[in-house]
């Protein structure tokens, strides 16, 4: 009988009906926002009041000078002020030593090694003075400033033109005529400011921050007792829970809470790491025109010249369109071009005729001795035709070329043919790689036995290696030692040329 009567008024009175339950919820929540004095919202025809808008209006003309004067500044240019203002005179000094500028100073001045070290020092020194208190203060003092300038930089005027169209941007000249509008027209505007406000450190001492802007702007953007007045106002507005309420009811969810978050933001870590980056990248600018400059000059040592011709189709213009997708690069045409005109130019002249005379015609005491040098010569020999072959498989009507020409319009979308472009790609850069790393350790064996047998005929008549270096000699028409040099050198040369590339073998 009881669960009859409990089942009749439930029925008659609502009972346990969500819907009902819900209704009374926002019902309460309705009356709770009236006595918060606040005249921002109309519970009976779901407006948004003018309350509401000179609310906004109050905010945005009390903020406008320092909207615009943010609006005007770089966000990141914040991080390093905010930095500068808390360094030592030692620490500006050494930010100053380390720009590139000075970097690159400095490095027409000392070797790249002595430089490396000064600069290392530089910035350990710099790190040295940043313990935890100062790295706090730093990230303290910018977290604020980014407070402020969202807060400034908040669009009031777009909210606070759905109450008077005719309101003009940063206008105060005159007073505005809000209306009442529908409270569904700015609900995401109150959680927008939500995101934006909620999160203030409203307890904080703001004097730093006033003090900085000053600093940078040479004038108060906005008066400290003008923005302390701004945020004892959003204060009781987040206190009381006014906005909190609001979105209940104008989206009928009693259920909805405040989502916002507080946000320590941390820039001393990030800004110490820049600074080792361009360093870092100065120095590297610096060993990278160095390397260049070494190059050119063994370029002209070695072959009177830095215009040494491309190969035919592995080089560097045929790669740009693979470069540009992200896909590869010809690693080795710039040395394999170099190695192959070396191989065209000395060894199939002057390295032959030194070869031709020191180890065909010469009577060596042991002739076990010289099949290094011989074995190493006909090495570098069958590399020109190794070249010549890579260069040939890479034309666009050969294998290799054939492959990437095919593949190439589908390589953005289709990750099998990016993956044989790249397997081709590997596979033509290992082959130039092993040319020019069998090159390099060839003629160094080939230079290494010539420097023994220079040495061998400064021993003549007691020569140990070969036995007839005068009838050689003889035949050279008296230039042997001299042929024997340049070649020496020319070898020497281009080995050292070889060596600025970084040259392997990638292994599957």
């Amino acid at each position: 009988m009881s669960s009859f009567f409990s089942n009749l008024f439930a029925s008659l009175f609502g009972g346990n009906d969500p819907e009902a339950q819900k209704k009374r919820i926002l019902k309460n929540i309705a009356k709770n926002l009236q006595k918060t004095k606040f005249r921002f919202y109309k519970s009976g025809s779901h407006e948004a009041e003018p309350g509401l808008a000179k609310f906004f209006y109050d905010i945005y003309k009390t903020l406008s000078n320092a909207q615009k004067a943010f609006q005007e500044t770089n966000p990141n240019a914040l991080k390093n002020v905010v930095i500068n203002s808390m360094l030592s005179d030692n620490q500006k000094q050494i930010i100053d030593n380390l720009t590139e500028d000075a970097i690159n100073d400095l490095g027409k001045k000392m070797p790249l090694k002595e430089l490396s070290e000064k600069v290392k020092k530089d910035i350990e020194s710099f790190n040295s003075e940043f313990d935890n208190a100062k790295l706090t203060k730093i990230d303290t003092l910018y977290t604020k400033l980014i407070v402020m300038m969202n807060l400034c930089t908040y669009d009031y005027y777009f909210i606070i033109k759905k109450f008077d169209s005719s309101f003009k941007e940063h206008n105060f000249s005159a007073q505005p005529r809000f209306q009442a509008i529908n409270s569904s027209y700015i609900a995401e505007d109150l959680k927008n400011f939500i995101d934006v406000a909620w999160g203030i450190p409203f307890d904080a001492d703001w004097d730093d921050v006033f003090k900085l802007l000053k600093f940078i702007k040479g004038t108060d953007i906005i008066a400290p007792n003008l923005w302390r007045r701004v945020l004892a106002k959003i204060r009781t507005i987040k206190d009381k829970h006014v906005f909190e309420m609001m979105i209940q009811l104008i989206s009928s969810n009693p259920a909805y809470k405040d989502t916002y978050k507080t946000e320590d933001l941390h820039i001393a870590d990030d800004y110490l790491s820049q600074i080792r980056k361009q360093s870092d990248a100065a120095l590297d600018a610096i060993k990278k025109r160095q390397a260049a400059s070494k190059v050119d000059s063994l370029l002209s040592q070695v072959f009177g010249t830095n215009a040494i011709p491309k190969l035919k189709n592995y080089n560097d213009s045929n790669c740009d369109i693979l470069e540009r997708k992200g896909i590869g690069s010809y690693l080795y045409a710039t040395p394999l071009s170099y190695l192959k005109q070396f191989l065209l130019e000395y060894t199939k002249k002057e390295v032959r005729e030194i070869s031709d005379i020191l180890v065909i015609r010469g009577e060596w005491s042991n002739q076990q001795m010289s099949t290094p040098m011989s074995e190493a010569f006909h090495q570098l020999l069958e590399l020109n035709e190794k070249i010549t072959v890579l260069d040939n498989h890479m034309g666009e009507n050969s294998d290799w070329g054939i492959k990437i020409k095919t593949h190439l319009p589908r390589a953005d979308r289709d990750r099998d043919s990016k993956g044989i472009i790249q397997t081709t790609l590997k596979d033509a850069n290992n082959m130039a790689a092993q040319c020019i790393i069998s090159a390099v350790q060839n003629f160094v064996i080939f230079d290494r036995n010539l420097k023994m047998l220079l040495e061998d005929f400064v021993k003549m008549p007691r020569s140990e290696l070969l036995l007839n270096w005068k009838d050689l000699d003889h035949f050279a028409e008296g230039r042997l030692k001299q042929m024997c040099v340049d070649v020496y050198k020319k070898i020497f040369g281009f080995v050292q040329l070889m060596q600025n590339f970084q040259v392997k073998v990638e292994e599957d």
